[in-house]
């Protein structure tokens, strides 16, 4: 079953005009429809991941070919990418949205970081980008290659690039990712009076030569 662009981009906006949260405050729901904005939020993140993969081939003239199904995922795409510049944009496309939409929504002080649905999206954002790296290194179920053939998001990127690269970007990727679960789960009403403290505080920049630095810093 091959699914068009336009129909990707369709099924996006429809979800995300239906479950975008209200900021005004509400009723306490119930855990069913807590449940059900959850989920809504994990099903944006995928279709917004998959978006920008398709977005980026627009911009890039880029020739994709979308299947339900395959690659060990519900939904994958095979590609022509007419350059390797081309190739690396289009792979590296959906892991870079989960990280930018991230850190949109933890820079938002009007989005309610408790909401059900800003949840399950944050919950996407911050565990595929982590699952997705040690896929890469360790279980190797969606990303695959061999010569010619390869399959999954660092896969690709390593076929386009080189091997150093791809796993320079899947370093970068689960340690920003990382980062930002951190500082959301501070801002969670149930998380323990120790981790919204700010006695203890992870922080994470990058350096000036390449590469990054992870400190954690305890007050006294």
């Amino acid at each position: 079953m091959t699914i068009s662009k336009k129909r990707i981009a369709f099924i996006i906006l429809t979800i995300i005009f239906i479950f975008t949260p209200s900021l005004a405050k509400s009723e306490e729901p119930s855990l069913a429809y807590s449940f059900l904005k959850f989920s809504a939020g994990i099903i944006t993140g995928a279709l917004i991941h998959e978006g920008a993969h398709a977005l980026v081939a627009g911009a890039t003239d880029t020739q994709m070919s979308w299947k339900i199904g395959t690659y060990n995922q519900p939904i994958g795409f095979t590609e022509e990418a007419k350059s390797k510049d081309k190739g690396m944009a289009v792979y590296s496309a959906g892991l870079l949205s989960q990280i930018i939409g991230a850190e949109l929504i933890l820079q938002a002080d009007k989005i309610d970081k408790n909401d059900s649905f800003i949840r399950g999206l944050m919950a996407w954002n911050v565990l595929n980008a982590v699952f997705y790296t040690l896929d890469y290194w360790v279980f190797k179920i969606t990303n695959k290659g061999n010569g010619n053939n390869y399959q999954g998001d660092l896969k690709g990127l390593e076929h386009y690039s080189n091997e150093s690269l791809a796993q320079g970007f899947a370093i970068s990727i689960a340690a920003i990712a990382t980062y930002q679960g951190y500082r959301f789960l501070k801002t969670q009403t149930w998380a323990p009076d120790w981790l919204k403290s700010n006695s203890y505080n992870l922080s994470f920049a990058p350096l000036p030569y390449g590469g990054f630095i992870f400190s954690y810093q305890i007050r006294f």
